[in-house]
């Protein structure tokens, strides 16, 4: 299984020893990290500007990990899903993965955990839908989205 490994100070994302290239899509789709990965068949092109690697380790728990590089004005961002929680084995159940209740829980959990391996502190931005810590090159946050109900810890550069 591949491991994940993240700089929070300096916002450095490494997976097997490849760092992940953030300027720019083609910057990213020419990298090691991307090559490498996409020689053995472990990352997928999900839609245009969508990339998912089903299965890393990071601190010891197994995320799927989705990468949005940088497109269209929006920053580049990495959303790692937990796939051991409540919330990834409602993905099929609309009604289930719905429940606000469900990712209040799954918020407050993860963003502790996350709090914890990575020492980040107190987060300087707290709610039941979102817990955000901000460094000078970005933002980690823990939150869910109320339209489509995506939920996840989401590292985001300010490129």
């Amino acid at each position: 299984m591949k491991n994940l490994k993240f700089e929070p100070t300096t916002g450095t994302l490494v997976l097997d020893e490849k760092n992940l290239e953030i300027t720019s899509e083609e910057a990213f789709c020419n990298s090691e990290f991307y090559k490498k990965l996409q020689k053995v068949g472990s990352i997928k092109s999900l839609m245009p500007h969508h990339y998912l690697i089903d299965s890393i380790v990071f601190h010891n728990k197994e995320f799927e990990i989705h990468i949005r590089p940088i497109c269209f004005n929006f920053p580049f961002m990495v959303q790692l899903v937990d796939k051991g929680s409540e919330y990834y084995d409602s993905l099929s159940d609309w009604n289930r993965r719905a429940d606000i209740e469900m990712l209040n829980k799954s918020v407050r959990y993860l963003s502790n955990w996350l709090g914890s391996s990575l020492e980040l502190g107190e987060p300087d931005f707290s709610e039941n839908e979102m817990v955000r810590w901000r460094f000078p090159w970005g933002n980690v946050s823990v939150s869910y989205e109320t339209r489509s109900f995506n939920h996840g810890i989401y590292i985001t550069w300010d490129v």
